[in-house]
């Protein structure tokens, strides 16, 4: 069920927000309840929408964000670099996966699990993905899966 997002659900997801990031961000995400809507599943929240469009997903697993490219942007203007961002070599192209050698810089503070921002050299969004192993082991790390892609700016 699709429904306007109210002051209340808006300080909610905000919260939700400043825990997975932080309070700018969360305030960059959402500033006001107008223009968002949210879909109701089951008498959750599972999606927050903007201009008609998929803007956040709360996962079920963790009641944690994916956030969309559009919100992604947000973070990225909301935040310093290497803040909650994967910074590639800007002559890769990307596809299912971010893999250790294409990285040039990653966020220290994340860990596996969390949403990462994917960016060129240039803070450009490249995507928006999942990192799957602890930013101190990359540097070690010739070759492999570092995170996965789930969707490409």
């Amino acid at each position: 069920m699709r429904r306007k997002l109210s002051g209340s659900e808006l300080r909610v997801l905000r919260a939700r927000a400043a825990y997975q990031w932080d309070w700018r961000v969360a305030e960059a995400l959402l500033p006001s309840p107008e223009g968002f809507q949210i879909d109701v599943v089951r008498g959750r929240i599972r999606y927050v929408i903007f201009k008609g469009a998929v803007y956040l997903t709360l996962r079920p697993n963790d009641g944690l964000f994916s956030p969309s490219k559009a919100a992604a942007e947000r973070i990225i203007r909301s935040s310093q670099p290497p803040r909650y961002r994967i910074i590639i070599r800007g002559d890769r192209e990307i596809r299912g996966s971010i893999l250790a050698r294409d990285v040039v810089s990653i966020d220290p503070d994340l860990k596996p699990g969390d949403e990462v921002v994917i960016v060129d050299q240039e803070d450009n969004l490249v995507g928006v993905g999942r990192l799957r192993v602890p930013p101190s082991m990359i540097e070690g790390l010739m070759y492999g899966e570092v995170a996965r892609v789930r969707s490409r700016a």
